[in-house]
């Protein structure tokens, strides 16, 4: 997908109608969830869907904009999950308290280098809580930040470096590594996938999360003793199996054996290593869940690895759920983390060192690293989302902490919030602004597309016999919603013919994909003549002159690069097909052109046993060969026939030798 995030007059249209902002009345109406509350379409209706489609459920102390109310209900603005709902709760299961914003404290904000649009919400949260501080951070450490989108750009650039774990597909990447032709690839265990532009622009995005659930990922990450208690920590525990005490059995690192409890090794770490130990809590719950996980439990994982943790998941990273389980458990064997304090103490110690001490104080600058050079990079997590989910855990905790509503907004908090210049219009995860342009499939039933097929390659050619007169084109759009332009039946009058398959994503944004093709006379050659045509050499049943180390795609590059009716396939002993990898002794291709078909065996001299190698295993074969141990046959045996000769003797034995002692290079011609 070609990636520019820019606003259609739609988009725009729409975001005025839905956007998380506040208009120029000076009064905010807040409500704070009691309990458990379905919100609902109308007042006592249908419960609202999420972007998943399940359910809506918002939960104590979930703080919400209460913006119109009708009967026993009031009209609620919220953020779920990322996206902004309008929808009805009961009014006996909302706090509700009306506030009004101080102009001048507003205009001091913007004297103070914040954007309006900061300021006003700023204002509002000024409004509930008088004691909260809010400075700006200029991203890039420039005066007025660094440029919006060239920090999206370079956040995006690694599509590994920004993971969701969302069903909602229109929030995942269609880049290379991260999608192919309607198959999403899991980047980081299973269920996660490459968070597409869209969606990391948007957690990207500070304006998105100052309101009161979400601003404490902008929250100063150092430790304050006067602000960081004891009682909030136990909230962000509570639930948890960190709510309950463990103990440090003989032999424990840096842990007097007893009984201990989650709570004061978390408050000590942050106070003895200047780390937030809220910020360390929720970061934990974060990472481990609420139940704990095999990192988080001392369980080892297959046998191995038992009595080692790794709370914060530090070392942590794999394409699939067992690499990334491995991986932490080493990383955290190999400091002798064998027990829960010394992995909470010393993981403290990585975010101090690695985080805090360099500028990347906040749980956002963890995530999105564009204070500190080398920006994008030293970031902590690759949950795209982690800051906005553990940011309402320490909101969840700090609330629940104090006596009650009125001491809650009294409290006293910190913030370091993020300054970007040219940051346009505010983004949203709605469908509305899905820039998502790639196709999902694209086929021409009369000919073979070169090169084969990707979502992200925009220009193919296509060959097809000088009597076509017509070819048929079909596609499919990667996201439902885009708009596809696909010329179908082309005529073909000339001798070359370009077609353009157009796709236009919701936001407007657009890609074509260009097919030229081309009218040309049969080549009449035999598949032998094709193989020989590309250098690889024909001798009966064989095909030879391949260099070892050699991919298989190369060879299927050249023979449909240079023979445009030819079909290739090549295949493992076991009859599978293969697109990749390093060509074998005993793989088969298969060559069909001018109506022939014919396959042969794959012979790399040297590679006796079929490894795609020529080491000492190939050299052990021949020798049971020449003592009637094991007696070599087919494409095996002509494979140990270094000379050539058409007999395998001792003097193949010694070039083999040769050749691995670097005397002798073997000839695959």
């Amino acid at each position: 997908m070609k990636f520019a995030i820019r606003l259609s007059v739609f988009a725009i249209i729409f975001l005025m109608m839905f956007e998380f902002d506040i208009q120029a009345a000076t009064t905010y109406k807040r409500g704070i969830i009691k309990s458990y509350s379905s919100v609902r379409k109308t007042p006592g209706g249908e419960i609202m869907k999420s972007d998943t489609g399940g359910n809506i459920n918002i939960y104590s102390p979930e703080a919400v904009e209460i913006v119109g109310e009708s009967g026993t209900y009031y009209q609620i603005k919220f953020m779920y999950v990322g996206f902004v709902y309008v929808g009805y709760v009961p009014k006996n299961n909302v706090i509700a308290q009306t506030y009004t914003t101080d102009d001048a404290y507003e205009a001091d904000l913007i004297n103070r280098g914040f954007p309006a649009d900061y300021a006003k919400k700023l204002a509002i949260l000024h409004a509930i809580h008088p004691n909260w501080t809010f400075a700006p951070s200029y991203t890039g450490r420039v005066t007025g930040g660094m440029d919006f989108y060239t920090a999206v750009n370079g956040e995006y650039a690694v599509v590994a470096r920004n993971v969701i774990d969302s069903s909602n597909t229109s929030l995942r990447s269609t880049a290379d590594v991260a999608y192919k032709n309607g198959v999403w690839i899991p980047l980081a265990g299973n269920g996660w996938y490459g968070a597409s532009a869209q969606t990391v622009a948007f957690y990207m995005d500070p304006r998105n999360f100052l309101d009161e659930s979400h601003i404490f990922m902008f929250e100063n990450g150092a430790y304050n003793g006067a602000t960081q208690t004891k009682d909030q920590i136990s909230k962000i525990l509570s639930g948890t199996f960190m709510s309950k005490p463990f103990d440090c059995l003989p032999g424990a690192n840096n842990c007097s054996v007893g009984t201990h409890y989650y709570v004061d090794t978390f408050l000590s770490a942050g106070a003895d290593k200047n780390v937030n130990p809220n910020h360390l809590a929720s970061r934990v719950v974060q990472e481990q869940g609420t139940k704990g996980s095999t990192l988080s439990l001392g369980q080892g994982y297959n046998g191995n690895y038992k009595g080692y943790y790794n709370f914060f998941n530090i070392g942590a990273s794999g394409k699939v759920d067992s690499e990334v389980i491995i991986n932490g458990l080493i990383y955290a064997m190999n400091r002798n983390w064998n027990n829960q304090h010394i992995s909470i103490y010393e993981g403290s110690s990585f975010l101090s060192n690695n985080y805090i001490s360099r500028g990347q104080s906040t749980k956002y600058y963890q995530k999105f690293n564009t204070i500190t050079p080398s920006y994008y990079g030293n970031q902590y997590m690759q949950n795209v989302r982690a800051p906005y989910q553990e940011s309402y855990k320490n909101y969840e905790g700090y609330y629940n902490s104090y006596s009650s509503k009125e001491a809650w907004d009294l409290g006293t908090y910190d913030f370091l919030i993020p300054i970007y210049s040219n940051m346009g219009a505010k983004t949203s995860l709605d469908s509305a602004f899905n820039a998502d342009s790639t196709l999902k499939s694209l086929n021409v039933a009369e000919c073979k597309l070169n090169p084969e097929f990707q979502s992200s390659a925009y220009n193919y050619d296509c060959y097809v016999k000088e009597d076509v007169s017509e070819v048929n084109i079909s596609a499919e759009a990667t996201n439902g919603s885009a708009n596809l332009t696909n010329p179908g039946k082309v005529k073909l009058t000339q001798p070359d013919t370009t077609a353009v398959v157009k796709v236009t994503a919701v936001n407007g944004e657009s890609s074509d994909y260009v097919i030229n093709i081309h009218r040309i006379k049969m080549d009449g050659y035999t598949p032998t003549e094709v193989l020989n045509g590309v250098g690889i050499k024909v001798s009966g049943n064989y095909a030879s002159n391949i260099e070892v180390g050699s991919d298989i795609s190369n060879i299927i590059n050249s023979v449909l690069n240079s023979y445009h009716f030819a079909s290739i396939k090549i295949t493992d002993n076991g009859g599978a097909e293969i697109k990749s990898g390093i060509v074998k002794t005993g793989q088969t291709i298969t060559i069909t052109n001018s109506g022939i078909t014919s396959s042969f065996k794959i012979v790399l001299y040297g590679d006796i046993n079929g490894d795609g190698l020529i080491n000492i295993v190939d050299l052990l074969a021949i020798q049971k060969h020449l003592v009637g141990a094991k007696m070599l046959k087919d494409e095996n045996l002509k494979a140990a026939d270094l000379n050539k000769d058409g007999a395998l003797d001792i003097r193949d034995l010694l070039l083999e030798q040769k050749n691995l002692l670097g005397e002798y290079t073997i000839s695959q011609g």
